[in-house]
């Protein structure tokens, strides 16, 4: 039996020791990556929203939502949990969805996702529109 030295097994477990903190990390950065998440409950797409409903991520604290109304929310993970409950007596609507990992905001539209809609959740930019700078030119301002 081949046995290494001492200074080579050393630099050995130095090297796993390392690979296993580098492989921790990048474990705990995925399973923990924070996100945004905007609910909204507006009609969209021919889909009536409903007039109020309690809405519970994750079994959080759940929030009261009007028709039109719109949230934001932030969440730990890619996998969530997501239950809808009516005041008008329908039964609960419960799923699953999971979250990509690059951006860093969601929309979730409450009346796509309980109609099965499959663009129920889609990336929400914050971006601010652009203005056209030659009509704001335009703009002649009297001096009196």
């Amino acid at each position: 039996m081949n046995k290494l030295p001492q200074k080579q097994r050393r630099l050995i477990i130095k090297m796993a020791i390392v690979v296993l903190w580098i492989g921790l990390g990048v474990l705990l950065f995925v399973q923990n990556r924070g996100h945004s998440l905007l609910i909204d409950n507006r009609d969209i797409d021919g889909t009536r929203a409903s007039d109020l409903i309690k809405v519970t991520v994750d079994k959080e604290k759940s929030l009261e939502f009007f028709r039109g109304d719109r949230d934001i929310i932030f969440v730990g993970g890619g996998r969530h949990r997501l239950r809808v409950e009516y005041t008008d007596g329908k039964p609960p609507f419960e799923t699953n969805f999971t979250l990509p990992l690059g951006p860093d905001t969601f929309l979730l539209s409450i009346p796509r996702i309980t109609s099965g809609a499959e663009n129920a959740i889609e990336e929400f930019n914050r971006q601010a529109e652009q203005r056209n700078n030659a009509e704001d030119r335009k703009i002649d301002f009297q001096e009196n």
